[in-house]
């Protein structure tokens, strides 16, 4: 049967990509862009995954002794055992499998066939990276779901794997169920599959000791906040049951609440580790040779009894049974959903508690790990004060340099802007791999520079450069974009409809008990009066010297779940537009929730609004003034003439050889901008006409202009 074609809007792109699904409903293979007969040479990155897939077929048909009775299909989940964003790489086995190297996705392969789902950063990326044994499942575009396609693969009876140590347990049991409605079982296979084919190349685990996190960025002692999760145990509890243990299972959480940061995992401060809080005693499961003496000390674990503030450690493998144990004892057991970005325990864990003992709901620590006390916010300040006056810096080089026509890559950016933020007091890394996309690699979401794929930059196009450093104090995330020649007309709209939508989120005033989605609107809307789009979220947590994407903050219009917008929470205002083959554009500024003061009135409030930590300006020559509202353009230039000030003055206080040219970088990107045609309300469509003449800013305008900023100054203040 010929595929139907159905067209489907992707990455806001003026062009439709075609979707093909065959006589099932399911993507045509054929009709892979870089699959079909007539597709051309393979891309650089693809890699060949035959072999990968036939010794894992032979597994699923010849089980491994009497671990397992034969299977039908395996599912690879690319979670690890703490169902965390973030992974170490001896633990990446869809990349393995697959070739796919992206943070999202899901690996299913039967007999015949092998699928992977990943959202809308990644599709470019994906179309790349995986060989024609793959059927790539767009998410969000009428891809089948994963229970979907399983079931019209399967015929009744079937029995699909996985290795329930590596997917959470509210994901096991959604898809368990809607399986078990198509009389196919979903069955723990205590062996995995992929550990045992990556016999060859698999990256040896990291062995680093675990540190102290000093109270001067933490704010509070790691026994306060046990204190504080305690108190949510009590408030869960009821009458007849009462919560006698929390299981915390994701890393960064763990991390957080007893003050201590690890090596474990690339980018990220974390170690691999579980704990346990209970009302009278508290249990870290970790390798022992991790805990230096310091450590030790930090968490008084000689002598620890039961009621005493102090820490037993135990050893990592021991979770499991220890969680079989506190099943057998008088309580409720607090098992962590899936949240956000916290993926929850485990099945294999949740499968140790018997039913009438499970609490199974989202971590209290979520909320109390993402409402930053007020240590926490000042030291975020100057972390991102910092990495905004090292991008600055780079910035103000890079531009002078390229329009020089010296020689530049989007490797050789990567490599030189870890130089810039490693002059900084108290870096320690990056907080994840850059992406730098000149042209058409900066339409791919999530790219990812190769030696193979590295772009020379020069004056044709736009330069995208997401990056952020962890510092002791803070982590970082921001998104510039840039172009060191004439950008088009169109480029100039788009990138403004852009900065409108991060203007709009970034000053508005909202009443506490908003949720994060719903704000997601206000990025959009300037782009959707255009029929214009973008296929990521808008915004996510982040943490202090910890992840980069942090729960419970995630701003996606088109989730299904909301999460309280509560103050002191930190997180990325980051809408894009994407055009497949060209550009990409994305600026994304780190804000955080405080109140809204200096209301004139105040019904059922309190109010909340935002203030941006990120200072870094935007591109001058890229915005098209004529569509900007008056109060977006008195925003806008109160946040510059705030990064004129305060990045001014450390760039001045650290001086260097390079400060003279980053102040001048910095005075003539922030200059106050004046504009006579600015609309209180622009009208959709086309982005106007051009200005038929200069705006004469004379000493009266200039005057006329700082009480305009001043008044939108106290917002971002």
């Amino acid at each position: 049967m010929k595929a139907l074609c159905v067209a489907v809007l992707l990455c806001g792109s003026l062009l439709a990509a075609v979707s093909c699904l065959d006589g099932n409903g399911h993507p045509d293979l054929a009709e892979r862009p870089t699959c079909g007969a007539q597709s051309g040479p393979h891309p650089k990155t693809r890699v060949i995954t035959t072999e990968r897939l036939a010794g894992l077929r032979s597994l699923l048909a010849d089980p491994l002794g009497n671990a397992y009775q034969p299977l039908d299909a395996y599912i690879v989940p690319m979670d690890d055992e703490h169902q965390t964003e973030y992974i170490a790489p001896q633990d990446r086995f869809i990349k393995f499998i697959s070739g796919f190297s992206g943070s999202a996705a899901l690996v299913a392969v039967t007999a015949v066939r092998a699928a992977l789902w990943t959202d809308g950063r990644y599709f470019l990326q994906a179309e790349d990276q995986l060989d024609c044994n793959w059927y790539l499942m767009k998410e969000d575009t009428g891809a089948p779901e994963l229970a979907e396609w399983l079931t019209g693969q399967l015929k009744p009876g079937a029995r699909v794997g996985s290795d329930p140590k590596r997917m959470a347990a509210l994901r096991w049991i959604k898809l368990s169920e809607k399986l078990k409605a198509e009389s196919i079982d979903l069955v723990s296979v205590e062996i995995n599959l992929i550990e045992h084919l990556w016999t060859e190349g698999r990256p040896v685990a990291r062995d680093e000791p675990i540190t102290v996190y000093p109270l001067e960025f933490a704010g509070r002692r790691w026994q306060d906040k046990v204190a504080d999760v305690r108190a949510a145990m009590k408030a869960a509890s009821s009458t007849n049951q009462q919560v006698t243990s929390l299981l915390v299972t994701q890393l960064d959480e763990v991390a957080w609440l007893f003050n201590l940061r690890g090596d474990d995992l690339p980018n990220v401060p974390e170690f691999k580790s579980y704990a346990v809080v209970e009302m009278d005693a508290v249990h870290l499961f970790v390798d022992s040779g991790k805990l230096t003496p310091a450590v030790r000390a930090h968490l008084a674990v000689e002598g620890c009894q039961r009621g005493a503030d102090c820490v037993m450690p135990r050893r990592y493998e021991e979770m499991t049974s220890f969680v079989a144990e506190l099943s057998r004892r008088p309580g409720m057991v607090w098992i962590p959903s899936s949240w956000s970005y916290a993926g929850g325990a485990s099945y294999a864990l949740y499968e140790q508690v018997d039913p009438p003992k499970r609490l199974f709901q989202p971590s209290p620590i979520i909320r109390l790990k993402g409402m930053k006390n007020s240590v926490e916010i000042a030291s975020m300040k100057q972390a991102h004060l910092r990495d905004s006056t090292a991008l600055c810096s780079f910035l103000a080089m890079l531009e002078k340099s390229v329009e020089a026509g010296e020689p530049w890559t989007e490797l050789s950016v990567e490599k030189r802007l870890d130089e810039y933020r490693g002059r900084q007091d108290k870096y320690r890394g990056r907080s994840f791999n850059p992406i730098v996309g000149f042209g058409p690699n900066g339409a791919v979401i999530h790219y990812k520079a190769s030696e193979a794929t590295s772009a020379r930059i020069n004056t044709s196009s736009l330069l995208l450069i997401d990056s952020g450093g962890q510092y002791l104090d803070g982590s970082t995330d921001v998104t510039r974009t840039m172009h060191y020649g004439e950008p088009t007309d169109f480029m100039r709209e788009t990138y403004t409809r852009v900065l409108m939508g991060v203007i709009d989120l970034g000053k508005v005033v909202f009443k506490k008990g908003a949720t994060d989605s719903r704000l997601d609107i206000l990025a959009r809307r300037h782009l959707y009066e255009v029929g214009l789009d973008y296929l990521h979220g808008t915004g996510h947590g982040i943490g202090v010297f910890l992840q980069i994407h942090e729960a419970p903050t995630q701003l996606r219009i088109y989730q299904k779940e909301e999460h309280l917008m509560e103050e002191g929470m930190f997180f990325s205002n980051e809408p894009g537009y994407y055009e497949s083959g060209q550009f990409g554009i994305r600026l994304e500024t780190i804000m955080f929730a405080k109140p809204a003061s200096d209301l004139p009135y105040n019904f059922s409030g309190p109010y909340l609004t935002f203030e941006p930590v990120t200072l870094v300006p935007f591109e001058p020559k890229l915005i098209k003034t004529e569509l900007l509202t008056h109060d977006q353009l008195a925003w806008l230039n109160a946040y510059h003439a705030r990064v004129r000030r305060d990045v001014g003055a450390m760039v001045t206080s650290q001086g260097g050889p390079e400060a003279q040219q980053t102040l001048q970088w910095l005075e003539q990107k922030t200059q106050p901008i004046v504009n006579a045609m600015t609309k209180d309300c622009p009208a959709p469509g086309a982005a106007g006409s051009p200005l038929q003449g200069a705006v004469v800013v004379t000493p009266a305008v200039l005057a006329l202009l700082t009480a305009v900023t001043a008044a939108a100054a106290w917002r971002l203040a």
